[in-house]
Parts: C-alpha cells; structure tokens; sequence
C-alpha cells in the first residue's frame, strides 16, 4: 500500500522473462475479455512483440501488472504516421475493455502524451484492427481517453487497421500519480 505522498503507479521498464510473460498474459486476457464482447482485437502480435526485444514499459498499480506498452523501432513506422507533420513515436498498448475499469489506459495515455513531450515529440501513434462491426465501441473509449482516430488504412499484409494519434503535451498530473524510473521509456534513434 502506497503512503501518503507516493504515487500509488510506477512505470517500469520490463526487461526480465518473468515480467515479459506476465505483460504477454495481460495482452492474452485483455484480447478474451474484448472478444467476449465481440470486439476483435488479437493479440498474437502484441504478445510476440512482448516477448522479443522489444521495449516494453509496464503500469503497476501497488506492485501489480495494471497495463503495458510497447515501443516500436522508429525505422518501422507505418505509413500513414508520416501524414502527421512532426516528429513521434509508434506504440501498441495493451487496450482498454470498455465497461470496465479504464484507469490504467487512462493513465497510460496522459503519461504517454507527457513524456513523448518531454522528449520534444510531437505525436504518439497506435493502431488498433478495423473489425467493421467491434471498432466503433472501442474508438468510443478511446476518443474518451484522448486519442484521434484517423481513417481506417490496409496494411502491406491485407489486415485492415484504425491508425491513432495522440498528441504530446506536457501534463503536470501524471507525475503525481505515477513514479517513473528514469528510463521507463526509452525512445527509439
């Protein structure tokens, strides 16, 4: 339990096995409880992504894996990040179940937006899959939590994809909540 005056969620780098595999099995409940509600979000990217080298950054609530992002290498951004003048980075999180408590998407995404600013980025990119019948009520949350959804884009694979932004913005607030080690996110080159 968190004393008063310590944040009670730290953003870790995750680096070991045992940590990976925990981030891997949120990715995999996370994916069930979606398609559950019908949304179709896979996660066998995501989970292989965890797994790799990778950098992956976890959100622990009072010690507890709570959410996780992953930073993709800078010289694999996608196609459509380049329409958005500025510089930016690629990142998958490991989404949001609407209905359900948003509080670690939440703050994942006002630490994300502070410290891609801090860095002196511009933008904050994500993608989730363009399910034409179960994307609309995860966009909803998603535009609730601050993210913009741009128009619905193909992969060189045929997957169909939901390209979002984020911008970056300096926000006092997160830093109250959370506790961060220095190198919680480390930017691509």
């Amino acid at each position: 339990m968190a004393t008063v005056g310590t944040p009670a969620y730290a953003m870790l780098p995750v680096r070991t096995g045992a940590a990976r595999a925990e981030a891997a099995a949120l990715a995999q409940e996370t994916t069930l409880r979606l398609a559950e509600q019908g949304i179709d979000h896979p996660a066998d990217q995501l989970v292989a992504l965890i797994r790799s080298q990778a950098t992956v950054t976890g959100l622990y609530d009072d010690g507890e894996l709570a959410g996780c992002l992953v930073v993709h290498p800078g010289a694999d951004l996608p196609h459509w990040s380049r329409d958005c003048s500025g510089p930016g980075i690629w990142v998958s999180l490991v989404p949001p179940v609407p209905g359900h408590d948003d509080q670690a998407a939440r703050l994942l995404t006002l630490w994300l937006a502070d410290r891609a600013a801090q860095h002196g980025l511009e933008w904050v990119w994500w993608e989730v899959p363009s399910a034409s019948q179960t994307c609309p009520t995860l966009l909803v949350l998603l535009r609730d939590l601050g993210w913009e959804d741009l128009p619905a884009v193909r992969r060189a694979n045929g997957e169909r994809v939901t390209p979002l932004r984020l911008r970056a913005e300096r926000r006092p607030a997160p830093s109250v909540a959370i506790s961060a080690a220095d190198d919680a996110l480390s930017l691509p080159a």
